[in-house]
């Protein structure tokens, strides 16, 4: 016979209340200790508020329960085939489309603590960056910080993806793909290239152009071009109209992140580029626009990005 939790309540109910009353009217039957019988009575309601409620699912021993704040370890993370871990993504993660389904959490600068407290991570991911308040949102899970800014950085952070993850070998594959896909010299003559952020918005009166030792600085060089900023001055990667003149760079390519433009729009986003005639780049029609969704990207669609830059770099009389 099986007995539900209901039943065994009941017979223990039914035990303690014999037990009193028998101690107290029955003078020739063993007596029940008062403490055995109190003990009984508190396995019964225990038993009872088991009864009230169906216990949750029980949980696969080691499961992991990551929370990404950064889209490129979001990506990293899907490309290790490490999603089905991921519980909780940055507001700016839209890679890869099987990630949609996951809630957004807020940011590195602002996460919604909220939000992630009720996922319960197991681990919360994030990339290093000053302002990040990685201390507090320590109360909430525990928190892993990957340096994300050089080749070495990122490299480095995949193997700890993987180990994090249970997904050393796929890890150690991925990170050696990034070290020899962005750990190429250009050639010395190569041409000197800006590369700078698209935002038609702002015109030039805000140019932040890509670092020479920065994760997409390396996939311009990879992709045989010398940065035209070849020393980092410190500070914001932002240059004037009046530093760009100085610069004079050979070319101009303009990263722009989103759908393929349409011819319309590619015109307009360059628009303003190409009023400054003095430029060589401008004058010998050296100005491009690398346009389409993941050439911001610092999860792995960057080693995609180099093939696509080698691309633009090309010019001939029939590619102004």
């Amino acid at each position: 016979m099986r007995w539900g939790c209901f039943d065994m309540a009941g017979l223990l109910w039914r035990v303690h209340y014999k037990a009193l009353v028998t101690h107290s009217s029955v003078r020739d039957c063993p007596p029940m200790s008062p403490s055995r019988s109190f003990r009984l009575l508190g396995l019964a309601l225990l038993l009872l508020a088991g009864c009230q409620r169906s216990s949750p699912p029980a949980q696969e021993p080691g499961a992991r329960r990551l929370v990404s704040l950064s889209p490129g370890i979001t990506e990293t993370l899907y490309a290790l085939g490490a999603g089905p871990q991921v519980v909780g993504r940055s507001d700016y993660s839209s890679w890869p489309p099987e990630a949609e389904g996951v809630p957004k959490v807020g940011s590195t600068l602002a996460p919604n603590y909220e939000a992630i407290a009720r996922l319960k991570p197991t681990l919360i991911l994030d990339e290093q960056v000053k302002q990040a308040p990685a201390g507090s949102l320590a109360a909430v899970a525990p928190v892993k910080v990957l340096p994300w800014l050089t080749v070495d950085d990122v490299a480095n952070g995949v193997r700890e993806l993987g180990r994090q993850t249970g997904r050393e070998a796929q890890a150690n594959e991925l990170a050696a793909k990034v070290e020899s896909t962005l750990k190429r010299a250009p050639p010395k003559d190569a041409p000197r290239v800006l590369l700078v952020i698209g935002d038609a918005e702002a015109g030039l009166s805000s140019i932040w152009y890509i670092r020479k030792g920065s994760l997409h600085g390396a996939a311009l060089e990879a992709a045989g071009a010398r940065n035209a900023v070849a020393e980092d001055p410190g500070g914001p990667p932002n240059i004037s109209v009046e530093q760009l003149m100085t610069l004079d760079p050979d070319i101009i390519l303009v990263l722009l992140e989103g759908p393929v433009p349409t011819p319309e729009e590619e015109a307009r986003q360059l628009a303003a580029w190409k009023q400054l005639s003095v430029l060589r780049a401008v004058k010998e029609g050296r100005v491009k626009l690398v346009a389409g969704p993941g050439v911001q990207s610092t999860g792995p669609r960057i080693l995609d990005l180099v093939e696509r830059l080698k691309v633009a770099l090309r010019f001939d009389a029939k590619t102004p």
